[in-house]
């Protein structure tokens, strides 16, 4: 039909749109005035070509909506608080939103308030992932009651969902499949469970990707007993790019520990591979000028602690003579709490007095 190829269609876009049912009830000249409208509306509210025909080929019946019912819903979904430009962004993933009835956004919308969301945390998390007003509210209460069985409340599956509420999508299967997958390496429910609410992301990724870091692990010289520590510590690990793993990796190697070295440190610290080079280079130079870089093999948590904290507390030390030495060393890594008991000052206020 020459109205498609004249707005820019494939044949194979034009076929799915006239064997689908919206298109099927009309007569071609009636088609072509409703493809005419649908462009004309939405070139005025700043929708490229390619974003109408992406929209129409994935709901065409959006056709079958007049020009003043859609602006309604515009209006409507302003009055919900999204803009237009946030409308923009939950159409091209799923134009139903201008289609579905309005009562169904609203009572699945109050579904999510009655999950314990705020209102703002909602706002988000439809914005991020429209698809969520397509979902039965059966298929939403399968995907938490999974969670729940593994021993999760309420509270916590939200957190969980609100980090990655592309979960929500994802089949009860798969995750079943990713479950089984940490087991079988090795990792007891309580770890996982951990593993699950500090990065959730581990539920959707790829499970060839999962392999991947620890192929990567395992070829820096990490027995599986060391990849499941370090791992189940810092899930975050799944997420990073192989060049990050490998780059903090190389990077300690650099700095003059050996190979033996660089694994205790990351096992005994794996949130190391979360910091930036930069930062990782500012605190091992600091050792270095007190040759106190020895220390680190120790107590690597150092290389956890802000740059300006372990500034803050050398400032302390140098202004009360405190010669920092190995034994002072520990002082530098104490915890809030702990640095309080000893030179009765906190965190805050060092930072305060000394930056």
């Amino acid at each position: 039909m020459n109205i498609f190829s004249d707005f820019g269609y494939d044949e194979k876009m034009q076929e799915k749109i006239l064997n689908s049912y919206a298109a099927g009830r009309y007569s071609l000249d009636n088609l072509e005035n409703k493809v005419i409208n649908i462009f004309d509306l939405f070139r005025k509210m700043d929708y490229s070509d390619n974003d109408i025909i992406s929209m129409t080929v994935l709901n065409p019946s959006l056709f079958n909506y007049s020009s003043e019912t859609l602006k309604i819903r515009f209006v409507f979904l302003n009055s919900l608080g999204y803009s237009n430009e946030e409308i923009h962004k939950m159409a091209l993933r799923l134009p139903q939103i201008f289609t579905v009835s309005e009562d169904y956004i609203l009572n699945k919308l109050k579904l999510f308030k009655d999950y314990g969301y705020l209102k703002k945390d909602i706002h988000k998390l439809t914005v991020n992932v429209p698809s969520l007003f397509s979902i039965s509210s059966l298929k939403l209460n399968e995907k938490r009651d999974f969670f729940k069985k593994l021993g999760f409340d309420d509270k916590q599956i939200n957190k969980i969902m609100k980090d990655t509420p592309f979960i929500y999508t994802v089949k009860i299967e798969n995750l079943q499949k990713h479950l089984d997958y940490f087991i079988s390496k090795g990792y007891d429910i309580l770890r996982i469970k951990k593993m699950i609410y500090r990065n959730s992301n581990i539920m959707v990724m790829d499970i060839n990707l999962l392999e991947e870091k620890r192929k990567c692990l395992s070829d820096l010289g990490y027995n599986i007993h060391e990849i499941n520590k370090i791992t189940g510590i810092n899930p975050i690990l799944y997420v990073l790019s192989l060049d990050n793993i490998q780059n903090t990796f190389n990077f300690l190697l650099s700095k003059g520990f050996s190979l033996k070295e660089v694994i205790l440190i990351t096992v005994k610290a794996p949130m190391v591979f979360n910091y930036s080079l930069e930062s990782l280079n500012e605190k091992i130079n600091i050792l270095s000028k007190f040759s106190l870089k020895e220390d680190l093999v120790k107590r690597p948590s150092y290389l956890l602690q802000s740059v300006n904290l372990s500034v803050s507390r050398l400032r302390f030390f140098k202004e009360n003579k405190i010669v920092l030495d190995h034994k002072a060393f520990n002082y530098l890594v104490l915890s809030n709490f702990e640095f309080i008991k000893k030179f009765g000052i906190s965190n805050d206020d060092l930072k305060k007095k000394y930056l």
